[in-house]
């Protein structure tokens, strides 16, 4: 039974678990990274010198960035709405790579998938024909020819992100959470650890942990 349950679980590779939050955020980070100082304009002029934060963000690139989201629910808001997207991108990028506060940060970083995948597909009533062509036009797709299906992808991954937390050993917030739990001195809350990938699993049928 015992060899059942092991055959099934793969429980002897939970100590590898922390490779699945951790890839997952090394891959996002430079991706939003990326995106967002080119909205914000920073580290684009053609004068910057790293040295130098005169030459850090150029306006004209942020003014570009902000009108590229005049066709998006954030158009009211004008270079605002630009400046917060861009700002939750860099910030979801810096705290992806440190793995502090990552389920909040996700949180922004749906909304920011949400608005540019709109954007992408042309607003509110792009979504539509984009939909149709992800699920029955040829019953598959590539990332490459379709942006709702790029977009799509980014949204699974944070929301596989989100439930599984930042992961274990190289991660802020499970450092930050096994100090509380000790100072707290919980018992319950010292032997559940939320940054496990099977954290979910019912507490009756774990294994019980030396």
């Amino acid at each position: 039974m015992k060899f059942l349950l092991g055959f099934f679980s793969l429980h002897w590779l939970r100590v590898f678990d922390f490779l699945a939050p951790l890839a997952i955020r090394l891959l996002l980070a430079p991706i939003f990274w990326v995106d967002g100082v080119k909205r914000l304009g920073l580290f684009t002029a053609a004068d910057f010198v790293w040295y130098n934060p005169l030459t850090w963000w150029n306006q004209e690139a942020f003014i570009n960035g902000a009108s590229a989201m005049n066709d998006t629910i954030l158009s009211m808001f004008g270079t605002t709405g630009s400046a917060v997207i861009g700002g939750l991108e860099v910030a979801g990028a810096i705290l992806l790579i440190l793995g502090f506060a990552v389920r909040w940060i996700v949180l922004g970083l749906f909304a920011v998938v949400v608005v540019l995948g709109l954007q992408a597909v042309g607003g509110l009533t792009g979504i539509g024909s984009a939909a149709k062509q992800f699920f029955f036009e040829h019953g598959y797709t590539t990332l490459g020819s379709n942006p709702f299906a790029l977009y799509i992808t980014y949204f699974i991954l944070l929301l596989t992100l989100f439930f599984m937390g930042a992961g274990r050993w190289f991660s802020l917030d499970w450092y930050i959470y096994r100090n509380f739990a000790r100072k707290i001195e919980n018992a319950e809350a010292a032997r559940h650890d939320p940054f496990e990938v099977d954290a979910t699993d019912e507490p009756g049928l774990r294994t019980r942990r030396v």
